[in-house]
């Protein structure tokens, strides 16, 4: 065979080899195909789940334009509904919802105050969710609170949970609309605060009797069907026995609330769930009984002279005794003025004495300051959840009755905002919320979705 040959049998012999390992690869790959199709439907099913998860990131990193109310901040690269980090749970705070009938008044769908408070929100651009309205009648009107809380919402959202607290009883329409001294709120309210990101409510105060038994009855009844939390106020010994626990990001917090009275309102025999009075040997040993079943315990204490810019002895004494029972955050409501932050038990426990009021009709200028208070629950390397980062951001009821809608604001954009004398009570209210400690931060706004946390914008 000469050099010409054997060079074509060698080609015919490589193309042979070629053919064989195609055929072979192709019916291997179909015999497989065949004996494991979950296989084959797994790959696909990940392949899609791929390209999905890669969609969503690149809607995720398309924003829209910022928008009111929270043009001039400095916004984040990217955007996310909540903290979410493993490992730490972020609790927001506010203070008492107070509602007097001239608030509820304003909130009338069907008045000039709230009408023209849409047309604006609207106008501005402004997201809010307004409630469904009924048809109105003579005999029963709708009741939406969302205007006046559309330009403070961006900060009570952000949050792995918030909590307010529930000053009054909210039973409209089975129970009339009501102010002082026995106050009732329209029930619509409740949906209102939980479409803001309110997760619990502290409902154990000096008003959670204004209507009675009747009223904690129906009052709890509304909280469920709006799907808040509650506690302090019960609907019976079996409902007062259930834990508050909110768990997120492998983190448990447990919710407990107290109050001095009930303004001389008798608690009815036998159904004494309706409301949680102080009691220091009944607190700790409710305070240590929910420590076992969650990772940190937050205790709401309604309590303190009213009006009073510091805390009372009295006051003090309690916050004592609920921090060495274990508590790891007290909120502090019922005077209705910001009190100062501070902290107890060798530095374990964050406590602030009075968040005053988060809504209310009051008029006096230190009556319609507020704030919200931010702490971050922190796992640590030995499993031990702590106290960190603890955070105060003031807010303003804007409104006067009968002439301006009420509208909770940033205290900080007091310029925006015209806040009367703001520049000055901004000061004011840094100097009397350190009295006791400026280990926390005094924010002019705390971090949303869309926005970093500063302390130095004001707008």
């Amino acid at each position: 065979m000469n050099k010409v040959q054997k060079r074509i049998v060698g080609c015919l012999a490589g193309i042979f080899v070629i053919t064989c390992l195609i055929t072979g690869s192709v019916v291997f790959g179909h015999k497989r195909s065949e004996t494991s199709p979950d296989k084959t439907e797994t790959s696909i099913s990940q392949r899609k789940q791929t390209t999905e998860t890669s969609s969503k990131k690149s809607q995720e990193t398309v924003q829209e334009p910022l928008k009111q109310p929270l043009i001039g901040l400095e916004e984040k690269k990217q955007t996310n509904e909540e903290p979410a980090k493993e490992g730490e749970f972020v609790l927001r705070s506010v203070g008492d919802l107070l509602m007097h009938e001239t608030v509820s008044a304003m909130a009338d769908t069907q008045s000039d105050f709230y009408q023209s408070a849409v047309e604006s929100l609207q106008k501005e651009g402004i997201d809010f969710k307004p409630l469904k309205a009924e048809k109105s009648t003579d005999d029963q009107k709708d009741y939406d609170f969302s205007p006046m809380f559309a330009q403070i919402a961006p900060f009570t959202e952000y949050a792995d949970a918030t909590i307010a607290n529930l000053e009054t009883i909210a039973t409209y329409p089975e129970l009339p609309i009501s102010g002082y001294p026995q106050f009732n709120g329209p029930s619509t309210l409740l949906e209102n605060i939980k479409n803001i990101g309110i997760d619990i409510v502290s409902n154990g105060t000096n008003h959670s009797l204004d209507y009675y038994t009747e009223g904690v009855m129906l009052s709890t009844k509304y909280l469920k069907e709006a799907g808040l939390l509650y506690t302090g106020s019960y609907e019976s010994f079996e409902d007062q026995k259930k834990p508050r626990i909110i768990e997120k990001n492998g983190i448990k917090v447990g919710f407990l609330t107290y109050t001095y009275g009930t303004n001389g309102i008798p608690v009815e025999e036998g159904k004494e769930y309706t409301i949680s009075l102080i009691d220091i040997d009944k607190m700790t040993k409710e305070i240590s009984e929910l420590k076992k079943k969650a990772d940190v315990v937050v205790v709401s204490v309604h309590d303190g002279p009213e009006y009073e810019t510091l805390p009372n002895d009295d006051q003090r004494f309690v916050f004592e005794m609920v921090s060495e029972a274990g508590a790891d955050l007290i909120l502090g409501g019922h005077p209705h003025v910001l009190q100062p932050v501070d902290w107890y038990n060798d530095h374990k426990t964050f406590a602030i004495y009075s968040q005053a009021s988060f809504i209310s009709g009051q008029v006096n200028a230190d009556s319609k300051q507020g704030g919200i208070t931010q702490v971050t629950f922190k796992r640590q390397e030995n499993g031990e959840v702590t106290v960190t980062a603890p955070k105060f951001m003031p807010t303003y009821i804007k409104g006067v009755e009968e002439q301006e809608l009420y509208e909770v604001v940033p205290y900080a954009d007091y310029d925006k905002y015209e806040i009367p004398d703001g520049n000055q009570w901004w000061d004011t209210l840094k100097e009397r919320m350190t009295t006791y400690t400026d280990d926390f931060d005094y924010v002019n706004h705390l971090e949303t979705n869309r926005t970093k946390e500063n302390q130095t914008i004001h707008r």
